[in-house]
C-alpha cells in the first residue's frame, strides 16, 4: 500500500465494459492531475483516507446489485468525509467523462478537458469497449432499460486506442452490451487484427455467428478462439420465453462450426437455472443439451427477477427447486 492515499479510490462490480468504463475513469483523472488507484470493495477498511470514492455499479441480477450497495454502505462507514461518486447501472448511466467531471468539481482541483483522452489501460489483458446498449428487451433482463443508448465506437477510433497502449498492455478484449449491434463487425476484427497484438472477443450472441465471420476470425493471424457463446437455456419453450432469437438446434450447429474451423477453440457460455417457465422437463432436456455439446465453461447463474421486466411478474420457481438444479449440473457436468 502506497504511504499517501491517492485522492480518488475507484471500485468496479460487473462485467468488462465497466472494467473499461473505470479505466476511462482513471484515464481522465490521469490528464486532470487527480491521482487515483483501482481497488477491491475487500479492501476498503482498510485504505488509507481519500478524497473520494467512485462506484461502477451492475445491475444485471439482484446479487451483483446488493454487492454495490454494500460497497456503498462499507465506504460510508470507513469513510465518512469521502465524496462518494456512483456510475454503471445500479446507479443509473453516467459516462466515464460526467463521472471525472463530476468528481473534479466536487474536488475543486483539475481542469475540465478540451478533448477526449485515450483510456491508458492497466492491466496486461485490456478489456476494449467497442459497443454500448442494447434493444433485445430478453424477457429477464433489465439492462436494455438502463443502457439503451445505441452506441458503435467507428473502427479507426478503437484501432487508434489499441495502437496507443502503453508497453504492458499484452493482448486486449472486444467487449461491448451486445456486439450484435456492431454494423460491420468482420471489418473491425480484420482492422484489430492489423494491429499486430493477441486479441480475443468477449460475450457473443448466437446470431452473430455466421460461417462468413467464422472465415474471418480464421484468417486473423493473431485472433485468440476463446468463444463465449450465449445460451441462457438449452430448452427451446425456455429460450421462446426468454425472448431469444435461436433455437437449441442452430446454437449446437454454430458449435460445431467453430470447432470445424478452430479445433483447439475453448468455447463457454452463460446458462440461467430457473426461468419462471422452466419445468422440470425443461430443465432436462437443457441438463441433455448441455451434456451433448459438450462446452469447455459453463457460468450457471439462478434466475434474478428484475422489476420491470416482463419475467418479474411470472410465477417463480422456488429456491430450494433452483438450488437443487445447479447442483445437479455441478455434479453432471464438472
Amino acid at each position: 500500500m502506497q504511504s499517501q492515499a491517492p485522492f480518488v479510490y475507484i471500485i468496479t462490480y460487473g462485467c468488462k465494459v465497466n472494467y473499461y468504463e473505470s479505466e476511462a475513469v482513471a484515464s481522465q483523472l490521469d490528464a486532470m492531475g487527480i491521482a487515483n488507484q483501482m481497488v477491491s470493495d475487500g479492501a476498503i477498511s482498510r485504505l488509507p483516507q481519500a478524497a473520494a470514492f467512485v462506484v461502477n455499479s451492475c445491475a444485471v441480477t439482484s446479487m451483483a446489485e446488493k454487492k454495490s450497495r454494500y460497497g456503498v454502505s462499507k465506504i460510508k462507514k470507513y469513510h465518512p468525509q469521502a465524496v462518494l461518486v456512483g456510475m454503471g447501472c445500479a446507479f443509473g448511466r453516467k459516462t466515464p467523462e460526467m463521472v471525472a467531471l463530476e468528481i473534479a468539481d466536487k474536488l475543486q482541483m483539475g481542469q475540465s478537458l478540451s478533448a477526449p483522452v485515450t483510456v491508458q489501460h492497466r492491466r496486461e489483458k485490456a478489456f476494449i469497449k467497442i459497443q454500448d446498449g442494447c434493444q433485445n428487451f430478453c424477457t429477464y433482463c433489465i439492462i436494455p432499460h438502463i443502457r439503451n443508448r445505441m452506441e458503435c465506437r467507428p473502427v479507426a477510433d478503437v484501432v487508434a486506442e489499441i495502437k496507443a497502449q502503453p508497453a504492458h498492455v499484452t493482448s486486449v478484449v472486444l467487449c461491448g452490451i451486445n456486439l450484435c449491434y456492431y454494423p460491420d463487425f468482420a471489418a473491425l476484427c480484420r482492422a484489430v487484427d492489423a494491429c499486430g497484438i493477441t486479441w480475443e472477443i468477449s460475450s457473443l450472441e448466437p446470431p452473430m455467428m455466421t460461417p462468413a465471420l467464422l472465415a474471418t476470425l480464421k484468417e486473423c493471424k493473431n485472433f485468440v478462439p476463446n468463444f463465449h457463446i450465449c445460451l441462457q437455456s438449452g430448452c427451446d419453450s425456455v429460450l421462446h420465453d426468454m425472448n431469444r432469437h435461436y433455437t437449441t438446434a442452430q446454437y449446437a450447429q454454430i458449435v460445431a462450426n467453430v470447432r470445424a474451423n478452430f479445433p483447439r477453440a475453448v468455447i463457454g457460455t452463460d446458462l440461467i437455472v430457473g426461468f419462471p417457465t422452466e419445468t422440470e422437463d425443461a430443465f432436462q432436456t437443457t441438463l441433455d443439451f448441455l451434456q451433448d455439446i459438450k462446452l469447455d465453461k459453463i457460468h450457471v447463474f439462478p434466475y434474478s427477477p428484475r422489476a420491470g421486466t416482463p419475467a418479474a411478474t411470472m410465477k417463480p420457481v422456488p429456491n430450494a427447486t433452483v438450488t437443487a438444479r445447479i447442483n445437479k449440473i455441478h455434479f453432471t457436468l464438472f
